[in-house]
């Protein structure tokens, strides 16, 4: 099994190259994309760099990299965008490369739900409150609610008061009474 893992690191580390240059060149300090994820410097002259990486055939491991690079407000101009990839991402198991046959817990989907909460408006919370209430979304619904629970805006609290009965959603709202 560790074999499988080696090959796999592997050939990710050689997919994100180009990107990982790409950006180099841009002037961040990375060796992978995944060096920006939760990194506390802002990096809005790389949103337009990842955006145009996002939008390429990469892995899911790669393109989860990606996105949630992109949990940052910079990349709250490309909201439409990001919304439609979140819709049609796929969820469960499918291999990391087109081809293989060993299968991996899929990525994508969540990622994309940290791009949306970590780039979302205000003007944009009622289509965030929306993806949050469909349960076809699935359980990266988790990842779409901080926004809700930081937001003073009535709609946010509204609909944190509907998705409270979510089963899916309904232990994380009723942690947040008890911190």
């Amino acid at each position: 099994m560790s074999d499988i893992w080696a090959i796999r690191d592997a050939r990710l580390l050689e997919e994100e190259r180009p990107i990982v240059s790409e950006l180099r060149g841009a002037g961040a300090n990375i060796t992978s994309i995944w060096d920006l994820v939760n990194s506390n410097s802002g990096y809005p002259n790389l949103v337009p760099i990842l955006m145009k990486h996002l939008r390429l055939p990469y892995s899911d491991r790669t393109l989860s990299g990606i996105a949630r690079a992109l949990a940052v407000p910079a990349a709250s101009e490309y909201w439409d965008f990001l919304v439609q990839r979140y819709i049609d991402a796929k969820q469960g198991k499918g291999p990391v490369f087109p081809g293989d046959d060993t299968e991996f817990v899929l990525g994508f989907k969540e990622a994309l739900a940290c791009a949306l909460s970590g780039s979302v408006t205000e003007e944009r919370l009622p289509e965030l409150i929306e993806l949050a209430k469909d349960p076809a979304n699935g359980e990266s619904r988790l990842l779409l609610i901080g926004p809700l629970r930081r937001s003073k805006a009535v709609i946010s609290q509204n609909a944190v008061e509907e998705l409270r009965h979510d089963p899916q959603l309904a232990k994380e709202i009723d942690s947040w009474r008890k911190k």
